[in-house]
């Protein structure tokens, strides 16, 4: 796949950014990618925030308690390698995600709640401003994270979880903040109403590419702006660098893969990623047991076998915006014998699908939706977990 860096209008970064590694967080990204989008924006849904622009500080904290286990999220954990991830791997891809800013640029606009904007400004203004800043962006220094801009279910479903005490809100496992805030669910809808306005602010900022380019902003205030996010191209790929996570390799596509655990037999990957496929609604249309064909032809292979999926309506949005995307489907998970004897699960990243350029947001968001799908099936094989 040609390798394709974000050249972003106007990033923010905080003064870390200078001894980060912006090539190898670019690079760790690749994995955040597969489920966040090529430009970290997250999709609608609670599953994948938005986490560009987030705090360096916040995205720190939260790598490194999914590492620790403080926060679990097995599928994640494993696709991304955050188990093996050094402080320094950590402060590189935070670093270089905290710099990618979105706002102003409507092909990344999140959905607006189905709220009462200025009963949900009040209710900001009141109880949010204080640690959130009124312009909804957080605070770096504080490691506070950014509320506008964020994917609108992912923030309901984070206060469902402060209030039922699943998650704990600014590091005190008694604030009850949130039974006060919303005593209904439709104060959470006015407040995301509010907060889904607030992502079109602009200020004059320094973007530091993982090249080493600068690129200075101009200044916007209350409007949007045109294209804020480009994608450059960059006239010579990085260096291979051992990073953490499903290895992420470039020949025409991205290629995502994971071992099996130690363990856990053919027959046991096979066995759960029918399971996951079928809790997901991802249909098996197909299976090739390759190398046991060829041995009952009397030829020795490398194991090797390829399973088919695929969801009818995912399909049929993908296909409907361009029928060349056909070629693609369905999609697949090879099982397959590296010259050690090791089995390993790959699967093509549909991130060829948008051909790193933006098409319609639908399409951007069933593809990454089709990847989350596909990531999950290939982690419940690694596992074996059914």
């Amino acid at each position: 796949m040609r390798l394709f860096i974000i050249a972003v209008l106007c990033l923010v970064f905080s003064v870390q950014a200078n001894a980060a590694n912006l090539k190898k967080g670019a690079k760790m990204n690749k994995t955040c990618a597969l489920c966040h989008g090529a430009w970290g924006q997250g999709t609608t849904g609670a599953k994948s925030p938005r986490i560009a622009g987030m705090t360096r500080g916040f995205l720190v904290r939260i790598l490194s308690e999914y590492r620790s286990k403080k926060r679990k999220n097995a599928g994640m954990v494993l696709t991304s390698g955050i188990h093996r991830m050094s402080d320094k791997n950590i402060d590189d891809v935070s670093t270089y995600l905290a710099g990618i800013d979105l706002r102003g640029d409507p092909r990344f606009d999140v959905d607006h709640a189905k709220g009462d904007k200025a009963k949900g400004r009040k209710i900001f203004m009141s109880e949010c401003k204080g640690c959130h800043k009124k312009t909804g962006y957080g605070k770096p220094k504080k490691g506070i994270p950014a509320l506008a801009g964020q994917q609108t279910a992912y923030i309901i479903r984070t206060i469902e979880r402060f209030k039922a005490r699943k998650r704990i809100h600014d590091d005190d496992p008694e604030d009850d903040l949130f039974d006060e805030m919303f005593p209904k669910k439709q104060d959470m809808m006015d407040l995301t109403a509010f907060l889904s306005t607030l992502d079109d602010i602009k200020e004059q900022r320094v973007a530091t590419l993982p090249d080493g380019s600068q690129i200075l902003g101009k200044r916007k205030a209350k409007t949007k702006v045109k294209a804020a996010v480009k994608a450059t191209k960059v006239a010579k790929a990085p260096t291979e660098e051992d990073v953490p996570g499903a290895s992420v390799n470039e020949i025409t596509q991205t290629v995502a893969k994971m071992q099996l655990e130690v363990g856990i037999t053919k027959e046991d990957a096979i066995t759960a990623m029918r399971s996951r496929a079928v809790e997901l609604n991802m249909k098996l249309v197909g299976e090739q047991h390759v190398s046991k064909a060829l041995k009952d032809r009397g030829e020795k292979a490398p194991y090797l076998a390829i399973f088919q999926f695929c969801n009818l309506s995912d399909a049929k949005t993908i296909i409907t915006n361009n029928p060349l995307y056909a070629a693609y489907m369905p999609c697949r998970v090879a099982m397959v014998e590296d010259p050690e004897g090791r089995i390993w699960l790959m699967m093509l990243n549909l991130d060829i699908l948008v051909d790193n350029t933006m098409v319609s947001k639908k399409v951007v968001e069933t593809v990454i939706n089709v990847n989350q799908k596909m990531l999950e099936i290939m982690v419940a094989g690694a596992n074996g977990a059914f």
